[in-house]
Order: structure tokens, then sequence, then C-alpha cells
């Protein structure tokens, strides 16, 4: 079985730490069914990155984690609800940088993976705004949740 990961903890306030290198063989998936997992393992998919909250995941009706471990990928798990800053997108490009082969970051409707996703690249020094085509073609970019990803404008519940 593979191993579960759980959000890294995030460095302490004020402290800077370099952003790790991020790839970009990232698939963006919207709420998980039951097979989905078995389809991405088929597809070489080595990690699954959840943006779920809780609530969300109690939903689903099954076993999220144990369903993506049971098809040999690695499972992380980085809550993301309305009020998350800086912290998501920092821990997701952590958990990347040691992940070994193609991602899926996933959460009830694509909208949060590619934010978080994009948010990290940015953080990272990747891409601009300018650019975020590059990352999700054709998507419409939110900007006030990718300004409170950044950091720019945080949330009440936000660490930044």
């Amino acid at each position: 079985m593979t191993a579960l990961l759980a959000m890294p903890a995030a460095p302490a306030l004020g402290q800077q730490t370099p952003m790790p290198e991020i790839r970009g063989d990232v698939r963006f998936e919207a709420r998980p069914d039951a097979g989905d997992a078995r389809s991405w393992a088929r597809e070489g998919r080595t990690t699954v990155i959840n943006l779920l909250t809780e609530p969300e995941i109690e939903a689903l009706g099954f076993d999220y984690a144990e369903n993506v471990m049971q098809n040999g990928m690695v499972y992380a798990n980085v809550p993301v609800g309305g009020m998350t800053g800086t912290e998501a997108a920092d821990a997701v490009a952590r958990i990347m940088a040691d992940t070994d082969g193609p991602v899926v970051i996933n959460c009830a409707s694509a909208i949060r993976a590619s934010h978080v996703y994009a948010a990290a690249q940015i953080r990272a020094g990747h891409v601009s705004r300018d650019q975020l085509y590059t990352i999700d073609p054709g998507r419409e970019w939110n900007q006030a949740l990718l300004s409170r990803l950044l950091g720019e404008t945080p949330g009440p519940e936000s660490t930044q």
C-alpha cells in the first residue's frame, strides 16, 4: 500500500523558505467517483492531491484515500476551503516536489485544483498571471481566489 500524506506543516509566520521546483504533468479533476482512481492508475498517474474538505470527502460515500492507495498511487489531502491562503499553494508545491510521475489534483469542480496549482506556480516564479493560459487553456480564472491563494488578499481564517 502506498503512503498517505497529510498537508505538510507550513513554515513559521514570517519565515521564508525557497519554493521547490514544480513539474507540469498535472491533470485537474472534479469530484471523484469510485472508478476514477483505477482509471488514473491505468494512465500512469502516481499521485492524487485531494483538495476536498472533510465534509466533501464524507459526501463521496466511499473511502477515497483507501481507493487511491489500493490502486497503487500516493494520496495527499490538502483541504482547501473558502478562506485558504498561501498555505495551500505551498503545501501542493512541497508535495509535488517529492512526487515522481504524473499527478491528479482534484476538488469539487476542478476550480480550486487549477487555482491552487496556478498559485503554486506563480509563487515559485515559473509563470505570471499573464501566462495562466499555459496552465489550463480556456479556464476562466477567478482573480479574487487567485489573489487569496497568493496571499495578496488574505481571508479571515488564513494565517497569512
